[in-house]
């Protein structure tokens, strides 16, 4: 589905579609509309962070992979980080009013437990992750690009190895995949993902 805004293009993907509602259906813990509204405050403020900066993204498309943003020409650089850190960012704070508000209450404290793994999660120094993408774009500014993206590979393998193996032996002794599933997806979208000039993923 494609729709014009001003100057953005929003398009909404099938595979985004079918994640939710997979989601929705298959789950029975009440846990997925929490995480889906963690979700949208983390994508939103990216989305406010880059309108605060001055800038308008010309599509947004959301899909399986997350919301993917094109900006305008104009643009500049020393943005990138704070646009980054911007989702994580809004995890955390969410997680400090729901913790600060539960008083006992099981769903806020659950909604406050979602929206900080959200947070950390994706401040992992695994690209395309905020975390990953933050980390390159300070060692841009000390070193060129091709050292840079040396280190944030050494810096995503000595997150994803102990992940793995902690997953493989999650999944021996209790039969939970979880872990071994994030490691190997994490290394899939870090392989396949490229570093597009004039666009930010999210």
């Amino acid at each position: 589905m494609k729709i014009k805004r001003g100057v953005t293009d929003v398009r909404i993907n099938l595979s985004f579609a079918a994640t939710v509602t997979c989601m929705l259906i298959l789950d029975e813990s009440g846990v997925c509309p929490i995480a889906l509204f963690c979700c949208f405050v983390h994508e939103a403020a990216h989305i406010l962070c880059l309108l605060a900066c001055g800038e308008k993204p010309a599509l947004v498309e959301l899909s399986f992979y997350g919301i993917k943003l094109e900006r305008l020409p104009i643009r500049s650089k020393r943005h990138d980080i704070l646009i980054y850190a911007a989702g994580p960012a809004a995890n955390f704070i969410l997680y400090a009013v729901f913790a600060a508000s539960s008083s006992g209450n099981k769903s806020i404290g659950d909604a406050a437990l979602v929206s900080l793994v959200i947070g950390a999660f994706n401040m992992l120094p695994c690209r395309p992750l905020d975390g990953g993408n933050i980390l390159f774009e300070c060692l841009c500014r000390f070193m060129p690009e091709e050292k840079a993206e040396k280190i944030c590979n050494c810096a995503m393998w000595a997150v994803l190895a102990p992940m793995a193996v902690a997953g493989f032996f999650a999944a021996l002794e209790y039969g939970n995949v979880s872990l071994g599933a994030v490691a190997v997806y994490l290394a899939a979208v870090s392989f396949f993902d490229k570093r597009e000039k004039g666009t930010v993923k999210l």
